[in-house]
């Protein structure tokens, strides 16, 4: 069989792999409980979304750190530098995903160039940036990868391999195999390395996509962070990759369930994060005590937070601030002013007047990637310097 066609070895029935594809299977159909009002989760997802960003620029050696970049998300800084424009690259790259991905989505040729062409836009070519001098096209020459023995295939070649692994991921296959082609896919892009540069980056936003095209609910229901199966031990990442360049179905295999226990492991642990008291009581109360403490709001204000968190809806009225002591109709109305104006208060729909706590992108940001450090959502690797 030629190596540019790619097949998925068959595992051992009742192996450790095929455990984890039907527990994966069953997160996959899980109806989640939904405990949390859709303006909190989309406020979580959009945080887990920067962490799948800057963690997967980080593995390319992007340096800049977690707090760098929550402080550039709260001043909303203009992106100048060639590390911000990565990373505001690979932001863009995720909401072309999620607007252009669903279950009937063909990832072909122009889906994956144009996430190349997203994420390589305005950044310096190699070897001096991340950037491509042939962004969206397939490398015209052959390329050596840093650190690996690996040598991809011959550009004479590249057109044949890139065929069959865009077949490859858009076959029907049953239901168990399915998962398995998202890990065999990963690696086979890398192997393939279809790119002058941003290979790496973009095989795993193409993760990001499959799990989105074979039905785990992110635009509505999930949140998922694939990347962080790499950071979490990037070494152990390049040894894994690099053995399953041999082929062979063993270490294919091995690859596979590397992956894939790593993809279960990071799903579960955010599914747990969506239950009510779990978000209000190790998350936002925890985050607007520390806002207080750092003079970010007043003590009134804090009050205010709190009321609302601890709500089953999570949402206030103006009128109900005469719990506060706020009497008048202007009174009311000014502390709403002034907690918007903080953008700590957003309303729960455009132009309505119920309101939520917005933490996403407000000073309170700080707080919540505090307290989701301390919960075990986060990686030391996003703030090793």
């Amino acid at each position: 069989m030629r190596k540019s066609v790619i097949k998925i070895p068959e595992p051992k029935f009742g192996s450790h792999l095929t455990t984890i594809v039907l527990e994966l299977e069953k997160l996959r159909t899980r109806q989640l409980t939904g405990e949390i009002p859709p303006y909190i989760f989309f406020q979580l997802k959009e945080i887990f979304q920067m962490l799948e960003t800057l963690g997967s620029a980080r593995i390319e050696g992007n340096k800049t750190t977690l707090a760098e970049y929550v402080e550039k998300v709260i001043e909303s800084k203009t992106k100048t530098d060639e590390r911000q424009q990565e990373l505001y690259n690979l932001e863009q790259a995720i909401d072309f995903i999620e607007q252009n991905t669903n279950p009937d989505t063909e990832i072909n040729r122009a889906f994956i160039s144009e996430l190349h062409k997203i994420v390589t836009k305005n950044l310096t070519p190699p070897p001096k940036g991340e950037g491509s001098k042939t962004p969206g096209k397939l490398r015209e020459h052959n390329v050596k990868i840093t650190q690996s023995n690996h040598v991809p295939p011959d550009v004479s070649v590249l057109q044949e391999y890139f065929d069959n692994f865009i077949r490859f991921i858009n076959e029907d296959r049953p239901e168990q195999y399915q998962l398995l082609m998202v890990a065999i896919a990963h690696h086979r892009f890398n192997y393939m390395h279809p790119f002058d540069n941003g290979n790496g980056r973009v095989s795993r936003l193409l993760n990001y996509a499959l799990l989105i095209k074979l039905g785990f609910k992110v635009q509505n229901g999930r949140i998922i962070n694939p990347s962080a199966v790499f950071y979490s031990d990037r070494d152990q990442y390049y040894e894994k990759l690099s053995k399953a360049d041999s082929l062979k179905d063993d270490d294919v295999l091995e690859w596979a369930e590397y992956f894939l226990l790593g993809l279960k492991n990071e799903i579960e642990k955010i599914d747990s994060l969506l239950k009510m008291d779990f978000v209000n009581n190790k998350i936002l109360l925890p985050a607007i005590k520390f806002a207080l403490e750092s003079e970010n709001i007043t003590p009134k204000e804090f009050e205010i937070l709190k009321y609302l968190i601890k709500k089953d809806e999570m949402a206030i009225k103006a009128e109900e601030l005469e719990k506060f002591e706020l009497k008048t109709s202007l009174q009311k109305s000014r502390a709403i002013r002034k907690l918007r104006d903080k953008n700590i208060l957003q309303p729960t729909k455009p132009g309505g007047r119920i309101y939520t706590i917005r933490f996403a992108n407000s000073y309170l940001l700080r707080g919540v990637i505090h307290f989701l450090e301390k919960e075990g959502f986060v990686s030391d690797f996003l703030n090793k310097n």
